[in-house]
C-alpha cells in the first residue's frame, strides 16, 4: 500500500511539472532556440525530496553523460542521501546497577548510489524543450549507525535493571541498485537548461529491498 502511494503522489507531480514546464517553453522566446550540437557532452545536478521506505528526506546528485545520437545517451550519476530513516533493529542489554540509562537514540540511514543510465531525449518546440526517459543501474552503498546518549539518574534506594548504552552500532552494505525515471527539461539559453525530473529507485539487500522514489528539480548544460 506504501509503495503504491508512492508511485500515485510520484505520477501527480510529475504530471504537475510537466504542465508547469510546456507553459514556461511556451513563453520562451524564439532567440532562445539556438543552436546546440546533436551530439556531445552534458553535465547536470539534481536536488529534490526521497519517498518511499523510511522518511522523507532531501536528496542531492549530480552526474555527466555523452550523447551519442540527437536522441540517445549514456549517462553516470552520483546519487546522496544523507538520512533515509529507514528502521535499525538493534539488541540492547540489559543489566542490574547501572547508574545511568540512556535517554535518546539516534538512527541513521545514509545512502551514497552509483548509477549508470541510458537516456532517451524527445527534443520538442524548436529544440527548447526536451523531455526524456532514463533507466539503468549500479550499486548503492547504505551505511546505517545507531548511537546512544545517556544522562546520570538519581541512584535508586534498590537494584533495578537498567541500560547500558553500547558503542555506535555501524552496519555498511553494497547492494545493487535499479532505477527508472523521466523528465522534461526547458532551454533557458544556449545548451543551459533547467526542469524536473521523476525517478524510482530499488535498492536490493541480502534478505529485503527498498523502494524510493525521487522529485527532483534539475539544472543540466550540454556541449
Amino acid at each position: 500500500m506504501q509503495r503504491e502511494t508512492v508511485l500515485q503522489t510520484s505520477r501527480s507531480l510529475f504530471l504537475l511539472a510537466l504542465v508547469g514546464l510546456t507553459l514556461l517553453s511556451a513563453a520562451a522566446g524564439p532567440a532562445r532556440a539556438q543552436d546546440v550540437p546533436e551530439t556531445g557532452g552534458r553535465i547536470f545536478g539534481l536536488v529534490g525530496g526521497v519517498f518511499g521506505d523510511g522518511d522523507t528526506t532531501v536528496l542531492t546528485s549530480g552526474g555527466a553523460g555523452i550523447r551519442i545520437t540527437s536522441r540517445l545517451g549514456l549517462d553516470v550519476e552520483v546519487l546522496y542521501a544523507p538520512d533515509l530513516g529507514l528502521p535499525i533493529d538493534v539488541v540492547v542489554i540489559q543489566t542490574f546497577g547501572a547508574a545511568f540509562a540512556p535517554i535518546e537514540r539516534e538512527e541513521r540511514s545514509r545512502l551514497v548510489a552509483f548509477l549508470t543510465k541510458m537516456t532517451v531525449e524527445f527534443p520538442v518546440a524548436n529544440g527548447r524543450v526536451w523531455p526524456y526517459l532514463t533507466g539503468g543501474g549500479g550499486v548503492g552503498s547504505l551505511r546505517q549507525t545507531v548511537t546512544f546518549r545517556n544522562l546520570p539518574l538519581p541512584l535508586a534506594e534498590g537494584l533495578g535493571p537498567q541500560i547500558f548504552p553500547g558503542p555506535e552500532i555501524d552496519i555498511t552494505a553494497t547492494d545493487l541498485a535499479l532505477t527508472f525515471g523521466g523528465g522534461v527539461d526547458v532551454r533557458l539559453w544556449n545548451g543551459l537548461a533547467v526542469g524536473g525530473a521523476v525517478s524510482y529507485l530499488r535498492l536490493f539487500d541480502d534478505t529485503d529491498a527498498f523502494d524510493f522514489a525521487f522529485v527532483t528539480s534539475r539544472i543540466s548544460y550540454r556541449f
